[in-house]
């Protein structure tokens, strides 16, 4: 119900702003940039034997873009795609017969974003400091683990719909310039929903940072 509303705040901002605009600050803003994924994912759940499991996210570096249409000096409206691929760890201790094990695979993960935009700067010819909000639609892989025994443990990762927020920078290489280099932060908070036998969710809140380059016309 949360995300649901969410989602229709942002649709009637986007109704509202969406008329035409003919401000000087109007225009597109085309966005590359490495993106670094931390999940805050590490937890430690019940098992039967061993009796408990540690189900830990390490960071990556992915990549992504984005190309948002400024209404006007404040508003913009950008949509955007990011792509990284986390290990994600399970460890256990003084299993029997094997001792203490690891198993890791890499979970695919795309965040596909669209943010209502208010850049707070627009009389600056250098800077363009801007706040975002909006929707984050998250789509995972699922995970298949190789056992000590040589069976495979096959674990089903569902999508999310949720929302994310961002404060992002770009600074002008000359005045004038129709290129910028520009950083950012963003979180996005998420659930894993995981599915083996039972299901299971976990939090799967994710801080990332952005570097990258960004191109106007």
């Amino acid at each position: 119900m949360k995300r649901a509303l969410v989602f229709l705040a942002v649709a009637g901002i986007i109704g509202i702003i969406a008329t035409p605009a003919a401000a000087a600050d109007s225009g597109w803003h085309l966005r590359v940039f490495a993106a670094g994924f931390d999940p805050s994912l590490d937890v430690v759940v019940p098992a039967e034997n061993p009796e408990e499991i540690r189900v830990a996210a390490d960071s990556d570096l992915g990549f992504g873009a984005s190309l948002e249409y400024q209404f006007n000096g404040l508003l913009g409206l950008e949509l955007g795609v990011m792509k990284a691929s986390p290990v994600i760890a399970l460890t256990a201790e003084d299993v029997p017969g094997y001792g203490d094990i690891t198993l890791e695979d890499s979970m695919s993960t795309t965040a596909i974003t669209l943010d209502l935009n208010f850049h707070l700067t627009p009389n600056s010819q250098y800077f363009d400091f801007y706040l975002g909000a909006g929707i984050a639609s998250m789509g995972y892989s699922d995970l298949r683990y190789l056992e000590p025994d040589g069976d495979y443990l096959d674990l089903e990762i569902d999508n999310d719909l949720t929302y994310s927020a961002k404060a992002s920078l770009g600074i002008s290489l000359g005045k004038n310039s129709n290129w910028a280099a520009i950083g950012g932060l963003r979180y996005i908070w998420s659930d894993l929903d995981v599915t083996q036998e039972n299901s299971a969710s976990f939090d799967f809140n994710t801080f990332s940072f952005t570097v990258g380059i960004a191109y106007s016309f």
